[in-house]
């Protein structure tokens, strides 16, 4: 097992990697150990693992073209790497099931992969590259490195910003498929990256995100709880992974049935309107201007795991009122963000503040004008967790929730196989979901003024498993350790 035999892309790291040696770069120690280890093969998944993550960052140490910089290599030296990541504590039989949920290539289809792993996947990472190996999928290895990211972009120009990107378009171009597995809020506080080079790089790579939300590249996700996002959420660690195992272990096909007879009932609606007791009253039109219906995806376990949720998209123009989002928020792990209130009309965001954060809010929302529109409504049906968390993944799923994701809509024009309408034409680099919560706040929805959420619960009784999850099974149909499951506190008014 060697790196060059997983393909062109490895093939040129290499390259690049040797380039570091003949240059007689700071870096040629480094370079010169990975080529010797690498001309030798590895004896494991685990060591090639290893190998990969530290050819991922010498690559991109030369396309960057901070190889001489010596301040730079100080601040990187000794950062984490794969063999320093952990894993949850779980059983590796839950770790091994997760992996199988987030596998999703296909050898009958010729899928190309990419495996993106971070801290707290070690032995999912693992599963993944020897499944993909077993089953000839061609693959390449992301490796979510965040400290290390930050200090390449701040410490490179913005020449070298643009080539990272290049060198991350041509590594996804011929990639059918993602399956990720990464931590949410860091353990450790990566730190604050150049803004400007930020956004460069986003700008350079928004066609690998457009690839993402049209469908043409597939994609599984999970985002595992660390104990940061414990300590956020004020759950014990132990207490937080196994809501996150057992939030991905519902009785999925009756989940989706309730899923696909609430969809019939949205997708008929022309109008929604959402209410809770905190101040909510937000009303948004599910019609477009051309008489066409906006239409609900049907969301368990295929792209999301934890699932489960329907979405889609208001029209742009249509969304009138105000959210009151109360709980702890963190964008893509960066600052949290407090008990949201946010003020719409005419479809755009006219106000916003936050308890604590609101600085970083305003940050967040200038990424530029698409962001203060609203590209998804989303409606949590897990029915398993009960209480807003700060983790992104899994708070958009709480059943007796919904959420509106500021800035860019999907563009799916089918999702699995289905046809949907989801894309209101709405344009950013933002795509940021905010869930409110219903249940417990006396919460309601309207669908063209007819009520079928009151209290955050279904009201037909053919929702049932969306309000009770495996309660509403009957009990010899249930799995043995239901009993047993993390009980999550259900919400006060």
């Amino acid at each position: 097992m060697d790196i060059k035999s997983l393909g062109s892309y490895y093939q040129g790291q290499l390259a690049n990697i040797q380039e570091l040696v003949q240059e007689n770069t700071l870096w040629k120690a480094e370079a010169a150990d990975l080529l010797a280890r690498e001309s030798q093969g590895f004896q494991n998944t685990d060591d090639l693992l290893q190998a990969l993550h530290e050819a991922q960052r010498l690559n991109k140490i030369y396309t960057a073209g901070v190889a001489q910089d010596a301040v730079f290599r100080q601040k990187v030296l000794g950062l984490p790497m794969w063999k320093d990541y952990g894993t949850p504590p779980a059983s590796t039989e839950l770790q091994h099931s997760l992996a199988q949920k987030i596998y999703n290539a296909n050898p009958r289809k010729n899928d190309q992969a990419l495996i993106n792993i971070g801290d707290g996947a070690r032995e999912i990472g693992v599963w993944l590259a020897d499944k993909c190996a077993a089953e000839h999928i061609p693959f390449v290895v992301q490796f979510a490195d965040p400290e290390f990211q930050a200090h390449l972009v701040n410490h490179t120009e913005d020449a070298g910003v643009r080539a990272l990107a290049a060198d991350f378009l041509k590594m996804t171009a011929p990639l059918t498929t993602i399956m990720t597995a990464r931590p949410g809020v860091p353990d450790r506080d990566p730190p604050e990256t150049d803004k400007a080079k930020t956004k460069i790089y986003a700008q350079e790579t928004r066609s690998f995100g457009e690839r993402i939300s049209s469908g043409d590249l597939f994609y599984t996700l999970t985002i595992i709880p660390t104990r940061k996002d414990a300590e956020i959420d004020e759950i014990p660690y132990d207490d937080y992974t196994r809501l996150f195992f057992e939030m991905c272990d519902q009785p999925w096909d009756r989940i989706g049935k309730a899923q696909e007879a609430l969809i019939k009932e949205f997708n008929a609606a022309c109008k929604v309107r959402i209410t809770n007791n905190d101040g909510t009253d937000v009303s948004m039109e599910l019609v477009d201007h051309d008489g066409s219906h906006f239409t609900f995806c049907n969301s368990l376990i295929a792209k999301n795991v934890p699932g489960s949720e329907i979405f889609s998209a208001p029209r742009r123009d249509s969304v009138e009122g105000t959210v009151v989002a109360k709980g702890r928020f963190s964008e893509h792990g960066k600052a949290i963000i407090e008990n949201l209130t946010l003020e719409f009309s005419k479809g755009k965001l006219i106000g916003f503040s936050a308890e604590k954060g609101d600085k970083e809010l305003r940050e967040i929302l200038s990424v530029d004008e698409g962001a203060l529109g609203v590209g998804e409504l989303g409606i949590g049906t897990n029915p398993h967790l009960k209480q807003h968390v700060c983790n992104g993944l899994l708070v958009e799923k709480i059943g007796g929730s919904f959420h509106l994701a500021l800035g860019r809509p999907y563009s799916y024009t089918e999702y699995m196989g289905t046809p949907v309408k989801v894309d209101n034409g709405g344009v950013s680099d933002l795509h940021w979901d905010i869930t409110t919560m219903l249940q417990g706040k006396d919460g309601r929805i309207y669908l063209d003024g007819r009520l079928i959420m009151d209290h955050g619960l279904w009201l037909d009784p053919q929702y049932d498993i969306l309000n009770r999850g495996w309660e509403a099974v009957p009990e010899n149909e249930r799995p043995a350790y239901w009993k047993d499951y993390y009980k999550a506190p259900t919400p006060q008014p």
